[in-house]
């Protein structure tokens, strides 16, 4: 992670106002270069607090997807996302380094995406402390309500 690091969440998130910001400021500026779904994702729906239940590689495919159970933006409606990752040529997964650790990945807290020369990487942080890292071209979702 290059902005939402386990060292600033583990230290309560301090100086989040301005972390959002510079954030906020870098992603407006690369909007333009990044998957159009992922942008509309990004803008009209939040992974945060949500749970992993599946994970789907296919490497000769290049593919990657993920389901998870989350919610909407305003955490009142239970939701199901699939989110699906094509042209990866990089999944990358740095597990909790901790003896023993109560949950799995635990919940979703934060993603942020960086534009590069022919690629998008997204890095995801979990509150267990793991991390993924995924390099691609393409990216689609699908969500649903879900009974809770």
């Amino acid at each position: 992670m290059k902005y939402f690091t386990t060292e600033w969440w583990t230290n309560g998130g301090e100086n989040s106002e301005a972390l959002f910001q510079q954030y906020s400021s870098y992603l407006t500026s690369v909007y333009s270069r990044l998957p159009s779904e992922l942008v509309a994702f990004d803008d009209e729906h939040t992974l945060h607090d949500s749970e992993v239940k599946s994970i789907v590689c296919d490497f000769e495919a290049k593919t990657v997807a993920i389901i998870l159970n989350g919610w909407n933006q305003q955490f009142d409606c239970a939701i199901r996302y699939t989110i699906r990752f094509s042209g990866v040529t990089d999944f990358d997964q740095s597990l909790p380094q901790q003896e023993d650790v109560e949950a799995e990945l635990g919940d979703f807290g934060y993603w942020e995406f960086e534009a590069l020369d022919s690629a998008t990487e997204v890095r995801m942080l979990f509150v267990s402390s793991a991390e993924f890292r995924i390099v691609f071209t393409g990216f689609t979702f699908e969500h649903a309500r879900r009974d809770v």
